[in-house]
């Protein structure tokens, strides 16, 4: 799958989840660290990676799959029971320092069939009723929160690049990361600074976006394997939430 798919996928999950779960940039209390998603939410998240709609998308996903035992029907599916919050890079952050520098994006679930892993992508929808919205081959979050040791995981989709946020320190958690950053942690501080630069004539109200982008991409470009560094805003928009309701399964690379 090429990247830009990939980011026009993961655009699409962050709207929906701006939707239901008011974790604007005005309730986070840690300047660097967004308001944590309550724990009863994380459960209705769960609760959302077994629903009917999961285990369809899920069935599509292993359809397809290397697993004899997945394709012969014979390896039982099983969705696990402990869903993540990830965190996407924060657009205020790209403007303002003294933003939180990530917001929530969506709930990761770990699900396996014979020897295949797959995620289930979860969001609440605008009533606040949690939702399975797609599935992703291979386990790339959990992973992602294996290596960042307790700390809290969030991407900036535009690169492919995944960090652990530990007080006011960034650790890089993949190659990606690694590209962007060095090998070594770096302050917040450091990171808005590379973010800006990157970023900040790409962001609403610019001669980009004016040009007909919307969050830093152009919605009526055919979907092409080119490299975006664009930037994807969180925002509440019930239109382009539906295009979660395609059932489409995204195929993945290890990251």
């Amino acid at each position: 799958m090429s990247r830009l798919k990939h980011f026009l996928f993961r655009s699409a999950a962050v709207l929906a989840a701006g939707l239901g779960l008011a974790l604007t940039t005005a309730a986070f209390a840690n300047a660097a660290g967004p308001q944590p998603v309550p724990a009863g939410e994380l459960s209705k998240a769960t609760t959302a990676a077994g629903s009917p709609t999961a285990l369809s998308l899920l069935g599509k996903a292993t359809a397809g799959t290397k697993s004899a035992a997945a394709k012969s029907g014979t390896a039982k599916l099983s969705v696990g029971t402990d869903a993540r919050p990830v965190y996407a890079l924060n657009p205020a952050f790209v403007r303002d320092a003294s933003a939180p520098v990530a917001t929530f994006w969506y709930a990761a679930t770990t699900a396996t069939r014979g020897t295949d892993r797959l995620t289930v992508y979860t969001a609440p929808g605008a009533a606040g009723t949690w939702q399975a919205v797609n599935v992703a081959t291979g386990d790339t979050e959990a992973r992602m929160f294996t290596a960042a040791r307790g700390a809290l995981v969030f991407t900036e989709p535009q690169i492919g690049a995944w960090y652990a946020l530990t007080g006011n320190q960034i650790r890089p958690l993949n190659a990606s990361a690694t590209k962007s950053v060095g090998t070594a942690p770096i302050t917040v501080a450091a990171y808005q600074d590379l973010v800006a630069k990157r970023y900040a004539d790409k962001l609403p109200g610019s001669t980009y976006n004016d040009n007909g982008t919307a969050g830093g991409y152009d919605t009526t470009a055919p979907v092409t394997t080119t490299t975006t560094h664009n930037l994807a805003v969180p925002a509440a928009a019930a239109g382009l939430a539906l295009l979660l309701a395609t059932g489409l399964i995204i195929r993945r690379r290890t990251a």
